[in-house]
């Protein structure tokens, strides 16, 4: 059942897709999530794209997409042999499933939904975001995509291309640092000075790439776009940058919409354990400096 908030549009359709490995234990709150999601749509069609896991979440996803959903659990199976870089197993199983929706009804739908199945989404999800967030998308024609904000703060640089806030791929500068350089000082300038806190009342953020675990793309923009986990060089790359670089070659604009808020992973964000005194002491400097100077308004014209 739908809850009474979650109104659904009177026309708008949607497909919602998802890559997972091992999100068993995330599940129960990601779906009730994804049904909140649905309720806002007339229809939705799930599709679910599985490897490499070693707990129950094939399982629970058929069990819970036979429960009168329409929509495939596809089951790759093992990849990891064949495919060993972690961000082109994520890309082939996004692939998947697209062409699952472009081969199904689902391909003449209004929106495509992109989630991930873990904690991100383990957590309060406000469905009047949602429903605002799809209703500025097909606002204007040429908007393409909108993504999630994230609490504590925005934590998903690695897919964010933005001119001035993440021009590049963080880790491949990481990575490329000079050999006099620590791993620690390439982290905090590439990956945690980039993760900022966005106010939810800011308006939307244009951006060349994002993602954040929650993404809404108009259907005919999204048939432009494939995932690719590789670059040129054959280095490991967040598999949404190829995606939405596609959709911006089509025209497509796309933004981050601050009101949208799904939970930032732990894992991603920085943590004072991992580090030296010296480095907690600058990180507590740069908050208290983000305090005064907050970093999200270079991001907007009239701010900067």
């Amino acid at each position: 059942m739908n809850r009474a908030a979650d109104v659904a549009h009177p026309r708008r359709k949607a497909a919602i897709v998802g890559a997972a490995r091992d999100c068993a234990r995330h599940l129960p709150r990601v779906l009730d999530n994804l049904e909140r999601i649905a309720g806002t749509y007339a229809e939705t069609f799930f599709v679910f794209a599985v490897s490499d896991s070693a707990d129950d979440t094939f399982s629970l996803l058929e069990t819970w997409l036979a429960n009168g959903r329409k929509g495939r659990v596809l089951d790759l199976g093992t990849l990891e042999p064949t495919i060993p870089v972690r961000s082109a197993r994520i890309a082939h199983a996004r692939n998947a499933c697209l062409d699952t929706v472009r081969g199904s009804i689902a391909a003449e739908y209004d929106h495509l939904i992109v989630v991930d199945l873990d904690d991100v989404l383990d957590g309060d999800l406000a469905i009047d975001a949602v429903r605002q967030a799809a209703d500025w998308l097909d606002a204007t024609p040429d908007r393409a995509g909108v993504f999630a904000n994230a609490t504590p703060r925005y934590y998903d640089v690695w897919a964010l291309r933005h001119e001035s806030w993440c021009p590049s791929d963080c880790w491949h500068a990481i990575w490329g640092r000079p050999a006099h350089q620590s791993f620690e000082a390439a982290k905090f300038r590439e990956a945690f000075s980039r993760q900022i806190v966005l106010p939810p009342t800011l308006p939307p953020i244009a951006v060349q790439s994002a993602f954040g675990g929650l993404g809404f793309y108009k259907m005919r923009f999204a048939d432009h776009g494939a995932y690719s986990g590789l670059d040129e060089e054959d280095r490991p790359v967040s598999e949404h940058v190829a995606f939405n670089r596609a959709i911006g070659e089509a025209g497509g604009q796309l933004h981050i919409f601050p009101s949208l808020i799904v939970q930032a992973p732990r894992q991603h964000l920085y943590s004072a354990d991992e580090f030296s005194l010296r480095w907690r002491l600058r990180m507590q400097v740069r908050r208290l400096a983000e305090l005064v100077r907050p970093p999200w308004r270079v991001l907007l014209p009239d701010q900067r």
